[in-house]
């Protein structure tokens, strides 16, 4: 997928987040030669059976022969995720919209995303069968069996890869994301562990929105990215607690 001409100043990094971020890495290990480093914030990598709640309790509700042929909509895909992990998606929100209430700042985000939470979109039936089957049931790019156009895995993945773990996060919990940083093919892998906090309505969201994630884990983000961008950077497999 390189462009002729291309130079290693003009590939991008490229971040996601949640799925986006599984969508990154699965990208990132078919073309890494496209890209300067992959930057995955609360993004499941690894679907092992007890590598999360979320996933367990998911794979027991979501029949294996989830239809393909219609969207999924956006509503039955809240009511699935709220029935995997109520303590995420109904428990703990009630608690942070409590916690926030003597602090301003806080509620009003916390509102914000409430009022995010309401757009619910569809996704294509075939897609949510496939994520479903051959992630989650499946755990086929962890354990290198994912096939798109080519078998990808892990080991596919060569680019810096920075991954950002909200241990708070039922979603993406860091038995979900480190034996796949682990395995990864460069040795420039790191996770940042960040605690969550109060005043984000889903800690799935906190590093994205949280105040105190962007007092710390964003500055370390940047610097990463900066460091690479400057040639730099080449360590080993490391953890930061933020």
């Amino acid at each position: 997928m390189k462009i002729s001409g291309e130079r290693e100043d003009d590939k991008p990094f490229l971040l996601g987040h949640s799925l986006g971020g599984t969508l990154a890495a699965i990208f990132g290990a078919m073309a890494p030669e496209s890209i300067r480093g992959l930057v995955l914030i609360g993004t499941p990598l690894c679907f092992r059976p007890a590598t999360s709640r979320f996933r367990d309790a998911l794979v027991s509700l979501v029949p294996s022969d989830l239809g393909e042929a219609e969207p999924c909509p956006g509503s039955l895909l809240t009511q699935m995720s709220a029935l995997a992990s109520p303590d995420t998606f109904v428990w703990s929100r009630l608690t942070d919209a409590v916690l926030s209430v003597a602090n301003q700042s806080g509620l009003e985000i916390h509102a914000r995303v409430e009022r995010w939470a309401l757009d619910e979109v569809p996704l294509p039936g075939k897609f949510v069968h496939q994520l479903i089957e051959w992630l989650y049931r499946e755990d086929r790019f962890c354990r290198g069996e994912l096939k798109i156009d080519k078998l990808i895995g892990p080991k596919s993945v060569s680019a810096p890869t920075l991954a950002i773990v909200n241990t708070a996060d039922d979603i993406a919990p860091l038995e979900a994301v480190k034996p796949f940083i682990e395995s990864v093919a460069t040795r420039d892998a790191r996770i940042i562990e960040y605690p969550g906090e109060i005043g984000v309505g889903l800690q799935h969201l906190g590093p994205l929105i949280g105040r105190r994630a962007h007092a710390t884990i964003w500055p370390a983000i940047i610097s990463w990215i900066d460091a690479r961008r400057q040639g730099g950077g080449q360590t080993p497999f490391s953890k930061f607690c933020g």
